[in-house]
């Protein structure tokens, strides 16, 4: 077991952590214009909807087209990864749907699930996907009895399915090496969290390690291996030998994604995109922020330092981002935000990254960015 440490604050736009060698450019040095096509999920009051996006990395405009993904309201769980975003919507006290959307081909699948289970009362806590399967964590609550703890498991295409038992609930799934890792919480005894390890291929649980108190999520780095995240530090799990090490931060250091509420989103070199309170960093809520995890460094993409303020107040209308990505191919950062107000509009700025952040332009939308998938 190895730990680092996070020691040191730099100042760029913001950033913060110990530069281990260059600072790198977010993404890429691709500087010629290439198009892209974005899917960008917008919330309206309680519902969620598709707005497809044409753009290169000088012009950006709205799609007429409409996507196959209808309206829906907002989802109880999600998980997304590549071009796959997966809801799930709960539709009585034992009765659920799930909706499986690839963006790269405009293609949706639906389940129903815990139809099986007649008159029950179930809470499902987490979901995750493969190309394969889908498994989704519930527990099973029974009056004046302790509850029963599942990880479903169910084959896309067939109407089959395993319910593996767990002995502590769900809170986390992540799949990485034909493995699922399984974050759970003991809330009958001892409130600590614990890590299970199934082998995909037998749908057999192979591991169990204690992780201590308050991991909070759990998710796959682009390495193919297994973060998991906690207020003070987090812990890089390798999903093939289960070594682990662990990056601990000093006060006022902390990167924050353990409690960020956006979809995560990694660029090509494996870079985390996220939303973080900034501290004193910034008059705004949350703010876009650039985790590097070979390099333990985060920037902060605080909007007083690459807007002005009338930018920022009478033409962007920013009130708080609700989500970040990154168009690879033109190497740039993709902001959605709300506007100031109670209208439910929002934007989608697009900026240059790091070492030079710069506005390169935006676009009005009706409704709030929820989520970005590029392609």
């Amino acid at each position: 077991m190895k730990t680092y440490n996070i020691l040191c604050m730099l100042l760029a736009v913001v950033v913060i952590g110990c530069n281990k060698s260059d600072e790198g450019d977010g993404g890429g040095g691709n500087d010629k214009s290439v198009d892209a096509s974005y899917a960008l999920l917008l919330k309206t009051g309680d519902m969620l909807s598709t707005q497809l996006i044409n753009a290169n990395a000088n012009v950006i405009t709205l799609n007429p087209a409409q996507s196959s993904l209808t309206e829906k309201e907002i989802p109880q769980l999600t998980y997304s990864k590549g071009a796959n975003f997966l809801q799930y919507h709960k539709t009585g006290d034992c009765s659920g749907e799930i909706i499986k959307h690839d963006f790269s081909d405009d293609s949706s699948t639906e389940i129903q699930v815990f139809a099986d289970l007649g008159d029950c009362d179930l809470t499902a806590t987490t979901i995750a996907e493969t190309n394969n399967s889908i498994f989704i964590g519930y527990e099973f609550e029974k009056a004046s009895m302790p509850n029963d703890y599942f990880v479903r498991v169910i084959e896309m295409g067939t109407t089959d399915f395993v319910d593996v038992v767990l002995d502590k609930k769900p809170i986390g799934l992540a799949i990485a090496n034909n493995r699922l890792f399984i974050l759970t919480l003991d809330e009958e005894v001892t409130n600590e969290n614990s890590l299970s390890v199934m082998d995909l291929t037998s749908n057999t649980l192979i591991h169990e390690m204690g992780l201590g108190y308050d991991a909070q999520r759990i998710f796959e780095n682009s390495q193919d291996n297994i973060v998991i995240s906690y207020p003070e530090l987090h812990t890089n799990l390798n999903s093939s030998t289960l070594a682990f090490d662990y990056t601990q931060y000093t006060i006022g250091t902390e990167p924050g994604f353990v409690s960020s509420n956006s979809t995560y989103y990694f660029d090509l070199d494996g870079k985390l995109y996220y939303i973080m309170p900034p501290g004193s960093n910034s008059i705004y809520p949350v703010i876009p922020a650039v985790y590097d995890f070979s390099q333990n460094l985060t920037t902060l993409y605080a909007y007083e330092n690459f807007l002005t303020e009338t930018k920022r107040n009478f033409e962007l209308e920013i009130e708080t981002t609700t989500m970040v990505g990154f168009d690879h191919k033109n190497n740039l950062m993709l902001i959605g935000y709300k506007k100031t107000g109670s209208s439910g509009k929002g934007g989608l700025l697009r900026i240059k990254p790091v070492p030079e952040p710069a506005f390169v332009d935006n676009i009005d939308l009706d409704g709030i960015p929820y989520a970005i998938f590029v392609k």
